[in-house]
């Protein structure tokens, strides 16, 4: 029945010519699917590695520990953050061994495909989510390179995809709880996967500006019964969500200066190249005779402003819920072109969906300014070299550490490693007296005072590692650079037959 319907809208006919126009319709959908695989294993391919947080969550699940056995963690943070997503990870590590690196290649195509492809299925035209994101990668490259991040956070722009096509869905149908219901397992599993469930509010809000109050009704309730099945999932859930809102409260209470945030922190700068696209997309509807009003009041549009607005405040806003939504609206925009425009079974669509195709795939893939390659190589201190284990720590000692580049990378690469860190994945789960020593470095890094604290409290088994390009002068250490600009620093070996000699 489906089919009749799809086939009805289209204009297929039945017969041979059917048969002939079902095999275009095949063929379309096939290049758009392949054109994304193809360029998700290219990228990786060419020895993609994401720089963050895919490798600590990679590390935690091979290395078998809790957050409290790997960092130095302050009491209030007594759960994982994202236990779901450390449970998909656990059982793809199984499977695969336990390798690291094939868990890592996993995060980053499973999370990309879950994102992009589910599009196509969603529209009537699927090249147009393929020519969506080529415009993308042209005018607004930095937030789709982070669908190849391999972090929970692009679970959550998948919902946001979700969201923006069953919406209308849920509007049109008297008995909407398929949708209803798909849309509670995603917000359950965003939940249990990313662990921001405060920002699934985000939707809503767009349905209120919307004014759609039967829609908000409906996914209002969904929402709300994913959160609570989403946290039951965690066996702590009351623990979960508390903490969860804690730390984005904390994370952006600790500091002085917005230069101390972590960069996806740092406000957006407005991406005007994508309020063009926007108005010229405006323009051109409004010269083809389409209703303007109409193509900005709908929850879609407002969820991508909420994004923008929120922006200002932290990029993440932008770039993880205003960005799939814009993302969406564009390639809805340009499937009202493509059906006015372009006849749904001719060579003429055919040559433009390969066109668009092979032109994304040159889009995603090229290595302009080394984007995908430039952590290939780059070598890190590792345990089981014999000439550089002595430099990290003994058992039982801590890593002093002012950069979380370099514990996601030590992390990484010593996911068993018998110690401690003082910084991870976020200053504010540091003990409040170091977060505070932490905070001062931020402020004044060349200064060898603002390392005093730590300094003092080191024992024999803790080490110092830093990224500088020269020997730090940090007194009380002695130094030595472990690999290029990784230095680390401990206290001062006593030579004993010497002592003994010298008596």
């Amino acid at each position: 029945m489906i089919t009749d319907l799809r086939m009805e809208d289209e204009g297929m006919e039945r017969g041979p010519r059917g048969t002939r126009e079902r095999f275009v319709r095949l063929l379309i959908l096939i290049l758009c699917l392949s054109t994304l695989l193809m360029a998700s294993l290219r990228i990786t391919g060419q020895g993609f590695q994401p720089s963050d947080d895919a490798l600590r969550h990679v590390a935690k699940v091979v290395s078998g520990k809790q957050w409290s056995e790997i960092l130095l963690v302050r009491p209030e943070f007594t759960m994982d953050s994202h236990p779901g997503w450390h449970a998909i990870l656990n059982s793809a590590q199984k499977f695969m061994n336990g390798v690291p690196d094939d868990l890592l290649v996993f995060s980053v195509i499973i999370l990309f495909f879950l994102f992009t492809f589910i599009p196509i299925f969603f529209l009537r035209r699927p090249e147009s989510w393929v020519l969506a994101l080529l415009v993308m990668a042209l005018f607004s490259f930095v937030p789709l390179s982070r669908s190849f991040y391999g972090r929970p956070f692009i679970f959550s722009m998948f919902v946001i995809v979700l969201f923006s096509f069953l919406w209308s869905r849920i509007r049109d149908k008297r008995n909407p709880w398929i949708e209803v219901s798909g849309y509670a397992l995603a917000a359950a599993l965003s939940t249990w996967i990313h662990g921001t469930w405060y920002l699934l509010s985000l939707p809503l809000a767009s349905l209120l500006l919307a004014r759609q109050w039967r829609v908000f009704s409906l996914m209002g309730l969904a929402t709300g019964v994913g959160v609570v099945a989403g946290a039951i999932l965690t066996e702590r859930p009351l623990a979960f969500l508390h903490q969860m809102v804690f730390h984005a409260l904390e994370a952006f209470d600790s500091h002085v200066l917005v230069s101390q945030l972590v960069t996806e922190f740092h406000p957006s700068d407005g991406v005007p190249l994508i309020i063009v696209v926007f108005l010229l997309v405006l323009l051109w509807q409004r010269v083809r005779g389409g209703n303007i009003l109409k193509k900005l009041d709908n929850p879609v549009f407002f969820l991508a402003g909420l994004g923008w607005v929120m922006g200002f405040v932290a990029y993440r806003f932008w770039s993880d819920w205003g960005w799939p939504a814009i993302t969406v609206w564009l390639a809805l925009e340009l499937e009202s072109i493509f059906e006015k425009e372009i006849k749904p079974f001719g060579f003429k669509r055919l040559a433009i969906v390969v066109a668009v195709c092979v032109v994304l795939f040159l889009a995603l893939t090229n290595d302009q300014g080394g984007r995908w390659t430039r952590n290939l190589g780059v070598p890190w201190p590792k345990m089981v070299e014999p000439d550089q284990r002595p430099w990290l720590p003994d058992e039982g000692g801590v890593l002093y550490n002012d950069n979380m580049t370099l514990f996601y990378n030590v992390f990484y690469r010593n996911p068993h490693g018998p110690w401690r860190y003082m910084l991870g994945f976020e200053p504010v789960w540091m003990p409040k007296e170091d977060l505070t020593v932490f905070r001062r470095i931020q402020l004044s890094p060349n200064n060898a005072k603002s390392y005093a604290p730590w300094v003092e409290k080191m024992t024999k088994n803790d080490r110092m590692m830093l990224i500088r390009p020269s020997r730090p002068k940090i007194p009380g250490l002695e130094w030595h650079e472990v690999v290029p600009t990784v230095w680390s620093g401990r206290l001062p070996v006593i030579d004993r037959n010497s002592s003994t000699s010298a008596k």
